[in-house]
């Protein structure tokens, strides 16, 4: 090849690219999720919002036969999201995990709560895979806009004696907070509004709008706290995609 044709396949590459083509003969892979929960009702609204961004979903539940889910870009395991050996060899290779568990022990003790234990097993597992560990997105609790567990028993939406299965639950989802609060990796935890509209089953009521805050929840002009189930996932993949709240709490609403 002459010196003139060799300058003239110079510029014609310069020019593509300053076009925006490339000459990379394949696509780039789609960004990987891990949903902790994807059978459940906020879960599977999640990985529809995200398979329909063209995600690569891994839905991980105790039962994955429980899951409807059809789609090629999704794949539903067997895991456990309290079980830090289990989180290792299920995440490798993830850009981000999404944790949507809830439940109680026998002993409904908010430090064994579900939320909690998940939030334990996530900041050691992913603690020890350092750098190349994937952020963990949690679904928390409305009432945990209150900060404090004093400021939480003053604002339940309902009776939660202590004790009870709910209160284990309202109160794991503190103590999962505060686990991931004392960590070093890098987690968000969202908590939804006070109530979630709509069906659970269905994409009804997505908007692709709500707001957001870190400080207090968010209300209407009525002094609603409301979100629908698919605005709620909406704000957790944008989340992914967007990295605003690392290392924080941050509730949606309209």
């Amino acid at each position: 090849m002459n010196v003139q044709n060799i300058v003239a396949k110079s510029l014609l590459t310069a020019l593509l690219a300053m076009s925006g083509f490339c000459f990379s003969a394949q696509a780039a892979e789609p960004k990987k999720i891990v949903v902790y929960g994807d059978t459940g009702r906020i879960g599977a609204q999640i990985v529809q919002e995200a398979l329909s961004r063209g995600y690569s979903v891994t839905g991980v539940s105790r039962d994955p036969q429980k899951s409807t889910v059809k789609n090629s870009n999704f794949t539903a395991i067997k895991g456990d999201a309290t079980d830090v050996d289990s989180i290792k060899s299920t995440v490798v290779g993830a850009d981000a995990i999404i944790v949507s568990v809830a439940g109680t022990l026998p002993d409904n003790k908010p430090e064994n709560a579900t939320t909690n234990r998940a939030a334990q097993a996530m900041v050691k597992a992913l603690g020890a895979m350092g750098d190349h560990a994937p952020r963990v997105i949690q679904i928390g609790g409305a009432t945990t806009m209150h900060d404090t567990k004093e400021a939480m028993l003053k604002h339940l939406p309902f009776p939660a004696p202590e004790g009870s299965a709910m209160y284990g639950m309202l109160f794991g989802h503190l103590e999962a907070l505060n686990t991931y609060r004392a960590s070093n990796i890098k987690w968000t935890v969202v908590a939804p509004a006070e109530n979630i509209l709509g069906s659970p089953k269905g994409a009804d009521g997505r908007s692709g709008k709500y707001r957001t805050s870190t400080t207090e929840l968010m209300r209407d002009t009525a002094g609603k706290s409301t979100i629908t189930w698919s605005d709620l996932a909406v704000a957790v993949i944008d989340e992914v995609e967007n990295g605003k709240f690392i290392r924080q709490r941050f509730t949606v609403g309209y």
